[in-house]
C-alpha cells in the first residue's frame, strides 16, 4: 500500500485474521515476525499492536500456500512472499496518516466477518463429514481385506482337507489293489 490509503480501509484484528486463515493466533504472530524480517510491513498503532489491511490477509494467506509446499522453509516462503509483493509494502510512515477504524460500528464489514466465519464453519462441518465417510471406508475396507483373508483360509484347508481325503482314497485302493493281488497269487496257488 502507498499513501494514498483510503480512510475506508478496514483494519483486522488478530483475532479475525487467524480465524479467516485458520490458524492460531500465535502461528499469525509468527508468520508475521518472519514477514516483517523478510521486509514486509505491517500497520502498527501506537502500542505497537498490529493491524491486518486485507492486503495483508492476500499476504498471510499466500504465505501459508507457498509454505505449504514440502521443500519450502518457513523463511524461504517469507522472502518469496516479500519478492512478489514488491512495491506495495506498506512503511510504518504510510500508516500514520489513517484514521483509526472503528470496526465494531461498520455493520456492513461485521456481517461479510460473520457471513465468512459461517462459511468456514460449514467447511469444517464438510470436512468432519467428509473425514468421517472416508473412515468408515477404511473400517469397510478393512473388514472386507479380513473377510478375505479369512475366505482364502478357509479355501486352503478346503484345499488341504480335499488332498488328504484323495490321499487316503488312493492309499485305500492301493492297499484294495495290493490285497486283490495277494489274494489272486494264494487263490492261484492253493486253487490248483
Amino acid at each position: 500500500m502507498t499513501s494514498d490509503i483510503s480512510a475506508t480501509q478496514i483494519v483486522y484484528g488478530s483475532g479475525e485474521v487467524a480465524t479467516l486463515l485458520n490458524i492460531k493466533e500465535s502461528t499469525l504472530r509468527k508468520y508475521s515476525g518472519q514477514l516483517e524480517k523478510a521486509g514486509y510491513k505491517f500497520h502498527k498503532n501506537e502500542k505497537g499492536h498490529r493491524g491486518y489491511f486485507d492486503r495483508d490477509v492476500i499476504a498471510l494467506r499466500k504465505l501459508i500456500e507457498i509454505k505449504s509446499h514440502p521443500d519450502m522453509t518457513l523463511e524461504q516462503a517469507c522472502n518469496a512472499v516479500v519478492s512478489t509483493i514488491g512495491d506495495s509494502v506498506v512503511s510504518v510512515s504510510d500508516t500514520a496518516d489513517i484514521a483509526p477504524i472503528e470496526r465494531h460500528n461498520d455493520r456492513h464489514t461485521k456481517e461479510e466477518f460473520d457471513e465468512l466465519k459461517q462459511l468456514v464453519i460449514q467447511q469444517t462441518e464438510l470436512i468432519k463429514e467428509f473425514s468421517k465417510k472416508l473412515d468408515q471406508q477404511q473400517q469397510y475396507f478393512e473388514e472386507r481385506i479380513k473377510q478375505d483373508q479369512k475366505d482364502r483360509e478357509l479355501m486352503e484347508s478346503l484345499r488341504e482337507s480335499l488332498r488328504e481325503t484323495k490321499q487316503q482314497q488312493l492309499q485305500i485302493a492301493a492297499a484294495n489293489q495290493e490285497e486283490q493281488r495277494k489274494k489272486g497269487f494264494f487263490s492261484r496257488l492253493f486253487g490248483k
